[in-house]
């Protein structure tokens, strides 16, 4: 622990690197770690099985490797960010790779831990925010799709580490537009995505309330 705490104090110490298939559990704890509130909410009170998330992170590490960001501290995970420059793709690799079925397959046997009202939760989440990326005015093929940092490695300046590998990423793609969603009072997210050239552009809802919607317009020079 002691040897955790003088490396937390170190930023020099914090490597952003590609993520790995092998830190997918760890990834999937983090955010459940990040997120325990959201994660009750949608799974009915009572946190899933640890497959659940695992199945999600493994999709969309899948469908865009290189989107995947880990930082690491003394080669433990402390933190990550999912910045998928082409979305579409997840949702084809969803379901033309099976993944859905193998979903519905554990969710039946009980290898999530969750019955039937969390599944209609996340449908219904999931197309309020359908409905707000269809609108042209708010689409963007290119995302900030999830970020978090472990609490005992926040304050180094982690997030806004992986926010700008992140926005080189998008650079290299040459993303033209980059969408993230927000809670209004999570301030302190909000500046690190402010800083990153991120800006307000109206609000979508889910069964937890507002979200608020951020882009990046990227710009790209000739050479």
């Amino acid at each position: 622990m002691l040897m955790m705490q003088d490396m937390m104090g170190k930023e020099s110490e914090v490597v952003i690197e590609r993520a790995r298939v092998s830190d997918i559990p760890a990834i999937a704890t983090l955010f459940i770690e990040s997120f325990q509130e959201s994660v009750l909410h949608h799974c009915g009170g009572h946190l899933p099985k640890p497959q659940a998330m695992q199945d999600v992170f493994t999709l969309v590490y899948q469908a865009e490797p290189e989107a995947a960001l880990l930082a690491r501290i003394g080669g433990k995970c402390v933190g990550y960010c999912f910045a998928p420059a082409n979305l579409s793709r997840l949702w084809r690799k969803a379901l033309l790779d099976g993944h859905l079925i193998k979903w519905t397959w554990r969710w039946l046997t009980g290898q999530y831990g969750f019955g039937l009202h969390p599944i209609k939760i996340i449908i219904m989440n999931k197309v309020a925010f359908l409905r707000s990326a269809i609108t042209p005015a708010k689409g963007a093929n290119a995302r900030i799709l999830s970020i978090a940092v472990a609490p005992k490695a926040r304050g180094l300046g982690i997030a806004s580490r992986l926010m700008g590998e992140a926005v080189q990423y998008f650079t290299e793609c040459q993303a033209k537009r980059v969408r993230l969603e927000v809670r209004p009072d999570n301030a302190a997210a909000i500046r690190v995505y402010e800083k990153w050239g991120f800006v307000e552009q109206g609000y979508t809802v889910d069964s937890q309330g507002k979200w608020l919607i951020m882009f990046r317009e990227m710009e790209h020079h000739d050479v």
